[in-house]
Order: C-alpha cells, then structure tokens, then sequence
C-alpha cells in the first residue's frame, strides 16, 4: 500500500483548490521512496489522496510558501502538442491552399529538409523543419498552432 513519507512543495494551479504537491513517498507499497509530483483535488479519497490533502492544508496553516501558478508559455504549449501523422500534416495544408508539391518545391534546395519531409511518418510541432515551412508559407506561429490543433482532429 502506498504512502506518504514527506510534502517538500506546494504549488498553485489554475484550478481553485487544486494543487501539485511534491511529495516523498512510497508509491508502490515496496519500501522504495520516490520523489514525485502529486495532484491533490478536493474531495479525492483514495489511496494517499487524503494524506497528501491534510499535509497541503498543513503546510498552508503553518504559512510555509506555496508557489502561484505561472501559465506555461506559448514555446511550452508547443512542445506539448501531439505529433501530427503525415496524413493529417498533408490534409491541414492542403485545406489552406498549400500542396504536397509545393513543400516538394519550396526544399528543393534543402537535402535534409527533403529527407525529413519525405520520410517522416509524423511531424513534432517545434521540429526546425515546421519552422521552416512555416516562414517559407509565410505562416505565423499563432496561425500554426490552430491548424495544428485543427490537424488533430481530422
């Protein structure tokens, strides 16, 4: 059975009430302690939920620091955005007016990107090859990301 062995941290989320903990405890039940962030929601009861909830509620009463809540930034949104399939890449271009032969066209002169573009079965958003189909489409950033979220769904 697993549980609680010391809160180290309290942070905010953007939630009311909801917070990551980190915590020291024994999570597999075998003795073995590991450092790990914690989610703690109001009115979770199982496992070490409530121990870990009673430790925040401590740790807050006794004035110990809990860390605000900082949103990620635009570069750490991207980073967490799912890969995109070759297909759903092609499908969300072509959607704006952008052929496979235009990418073709516009890495003519860059044997890497062509090979990435030619080869890949999916596609990270940050990957520089993104970036530089973007600038040669002239596509911002904020206008990638929504047809990246857009891509997912098709």
């Amino acid at each position: 059975m697993a549980s609680l062995t010391d809160l180290l941290a309290v942070a905010e989320t953007p939630q009311p009430d909801v917070y990551i903990a980190t915590i020291l405890a024994d999570i597999e039940g075998d003795g073995t302690i590991e450092m790990v962030p914690y989610g703690s929601y109001p009115h979770d009861n199982f496992g070490i939920a409530p121990q870990v909830r009673s430790a925040i509620a401590d740790w807050i009463n006794d004035g110990k620091p809990v860390s605000p809540y900082v949103p990620p930034t635009a570069e750490q949104l991207r980073a967490a955005m799912t890969p995109l399939t070759r297909r759903q890449l092609l499908r969300v271009l072509f959607d704006i007016g952008i052929t496979e032969a235009d990418v073709d066209a516009a890495l003519s002169e860059d044997a890497v990107g062509t090979i990435e573009w030619k080869n890949a079965n999916s596609f990270e958003r940050l990957h520089p090859l993104m970036g530089g189909v973007a600038a040669v489409f002239n596509l911002p950033p904020e206008q990638v990301d929504s047809l990246w979220g857009y891509a997912l769904t098709i």
